[in-house]
């Protein structure tokens, strides 16, 4: 499969590498590429993760299974997200579940073994990749203390409003998409969907912000 160079580009991991640079790279570490079909896992919770994937097609939604079987969205990685970088470098087992979500994902598998190994060519490329994993590891823990803010926080209003300010940020504009149903936000934000849907109407009757399905503008807050 030829590999869009310009997605990865993108990414935290390869930020500032050249094209041919990040061919070399994937040459040298083998990374492997897979193609998912709809609810097909990447893995189960409990399983080691000694690689670390980006999404090149569809999306990989981070799933958490209770007692009675139930499924319960924590996360989900578009096109050009980066998930499973934590666990690799930590060596731990991964507590939730990643699974291909409706349109299938293909993925690119970067493995740790390989960025830490030294390749023997003397690679800079090598070098700024195992530099942006670092970062990238440092960026994630920030976003994990902001999913506890989100989960912490009492009032409805303000959790919401800590997750669309926090979206509006990552788009860099007051109009951006979140990329769940109104049922998987309730879920990444541990609250009834009823309520969820209550609180935003009542929001854009009030004029802080203004939503159509997954399109939201915040005004004023």
């Amino acid at each position: 499969m030829d590999i869009d160079t310009a997605l990865l580009r993108r990414t935290g991991l390869f930020q500032d590498m050249e094209d041919g640079d990040i061919r070399r790279l994937l040459d040298c570490l083998h990374c492997p590429v897979r193609r998912y079909g709809r609810g097909e896992f990447l893995w189960h919770a409990g399983d080691a993760v000694p690689m670390a994937g980006i999404v090149l097609e569809g999306c990989v939604d981070a799933v958490q299974y209770g007692e009675d079987g139930g499924a319960v969205l924590t996360a989900r990685q578009e096109k050009g997200g980066v998930f499973g970088d934590l666990l690799m470098a930590a060596g731990q087992a991964s507590p939730l579940s990643l699974v291909a979500s409706a349109e299938g994902a293909v993925v690119l598998f970067l493995p740790l073994e390989g960025i830490l190994s030294d390749c023997g060519r003397g690679c800079a490329c090598h070098v700024a990749l195992r530099r942006n994993l670092l970062a990238e590891t440092a960026s994630k823990f920030w976003g994990l203390r902001q999913r506890v803010a989100y989960l912490t926080e009492p009032q409805l209003r303000r959790r919401i409003l800590l997750f669309l300010r926090d979206r509006r940020e990552a788009a860099g504009s007051d109009y951006f998409r979140v990329p769940y149903s109104r049922q998987e936000m309730a879920e990444v934000l541990g609250v009834n969907r009823s309520a969820l849907s209550r609180e935003l109407g009542r929001m854009q009757r009030e004029g802080l912000l203004e939503f159509y399905r997954s399109s939201f503008r915040l005004k004023n807050v």
